[in-house]
């Protein structure tokens, strides 16, 4: 069975709605950077008594951009959901598939491309006698304008920390509901063995706002990119691979760090940019005759999206910390929207058990909210929020 008419009997025939009328309709997600986990490459060298709420209701009480996701994080903890399951042919004809799909939808003129990520992971911590896992979530929202004269705005919030799960809740109570805990860490040594306080609604809103003459694309993945330059890439793939190998000849960097052919799949970013339907069809097309490529098939993605998971590099054979132990194998997936061929999520899963999470529990995700994409919404600037004078990422 073909895994993309799969995926589209499930999902509505109609186009999604506009950006504008999800964000009125949902409660806006939550995300953060990826602070709780470290990969690390393989072979590296060395309020007490407060009542943590549980209920989407109880989470969008505190805050309305505090996480629908948080209703999901028996999936993020409890036990692994099943591997997804494999249609007959789930190689590189799913994505051919995908592209011929995606290069069929209309361009967009809106005003703004918006980048709303959502990052979150897990922590182990420590109370008197009791170990458990903290769920940390900051959230990024990036507007980028088509016009370089309007402001790019970036606003970052720290979400929430707290107990994971029901178990972990159970757990911090019995150690009294205590304030200050202690981060379990491989080396008492790591100066990154932070313990981020613990936060029950939004907190430390950090924001950016001013005009970029340049307009360079704030990712960088592929090179200084401006939307103009974006918009004009070819939406052929093999045109679109002779600019990517001109980008990557000019990088001072390359002789250094890798072979145009170790270089190319980073092209995956292209999914997750401003680009028109047609490139980004390119671009699969591109990615699907890639060696390093692979198609797992149709999967959820952690804010329940149905969607089609494949890996672009290298997938397994690096090592995170968790807790006390430094080499926690993970496995990565980037889960693809089955109608537009963008990104919905990266996601990181524990590749073996280990004290606190069984393998397969996925340890750190970054997801784009609904809202992301082109808006003619212009942003304002946000409330209680401090004016940074550092780059948000």
């Amino acid at each position: 069975m073909d895994e993309l008419n799969l995926l589209a009997r499930s999902l509505p025939d109609a186009p999604p709605p506009r950006a504008e009328v999800v964000e009125k309709a949902r409660a806006r997600l939550a995300a953060a950077r990826k602070e709780p986990v470290r990969p690390r490459q393989a072979g590296r060298a060395g309020g007490r008594g407060r009542t943590w709420g549980w209920t989407l209701g109880t989470a969008a009480a505190t805050v309305a951009v505090v996480m629908a996701v948080v209703a999901l994080v028996a999936n993020l903890t409890t036990a692994p959901a099943p591997p997804p399951v494999l249609a007959p042919d789930a190689g590189a004809g799913a994505l051919l598939r995908l592209a011929d799909r995606v290069a069929g939808l209309p361009d967009d003129s809106d005003a703004y491309w918006r980048r709303p990520l959502l990052n979150n992971g897990l922590i182990r911590v420590r109370a008197g006698d009791q170990t458990f896992n903290l769920l940390h979530s900051d959230r990024i929202d990036l507007w980028q304008p088509r016009d370089p004269g309007d402001p790019v705005q970036a606003v970052q919030r720290k979400m929430f920390t707290r107990p994971a799960t029901p178990a972990d809740e159970r757990a911090w109570r019995k150690a009294g509901s205590p304030t200050t805990l202690q981060r379990v860490c491989a080396s008492v040594a790591d100066d990154e063995c932070v313990m981020p306080r613990l936060r029950s609604k939004p907190s430390d809103c950090l924001y950016t706002r001013a005009a970029d003459p340049g307009g360079v694309f704030g990712d960088r993945r592929l090179g200084d990119f401006t939307l103009a330059e974006l918009a004009a890439l070819p939406d052929d793939a093999a045109r679109l691979r002779e600019v990517l190998r001109t980008r990557w000849e000019g990088r001072a960097d390359r002789m250094r760090r890798e072979s145009f052919d170790e270089f190319l799949p980073v092209a995956g970013a292209l999914l997750e940019m401003p680009v028109r339907p047609s490139v980004r069809a390119a671009a699969l097309r591109l990615l699907a005759g890639l060696p390093t490529t692979k198609v797992l098939g149709p999967a959820v993605d952690p804010l329940g999206r149905e969607g089609l998971a494949v890996t672009f590099v290298k997938s397994e054979g690096f090592f995170m910390e968790f807790g006390a132990d430094d080499e926690v194998p993970e496995v990565h997936a980037t889960i693809l929207d089955p109608r537009t061929g963008t990104v919905l999520a990266h996601t990181t899963a524990a590749g073996e058990s280990t004290e606190g999470v069984a393998k397969g529990t996925m340890i750190y995700y970054q997801a784009w909210a609904p809202e992301a994409g082109w808006t003619d919404e212009r942003p304002g600037r946000p409330h209680a929020c401090r004016l940074s004078k550092s780059v948000i990422p």
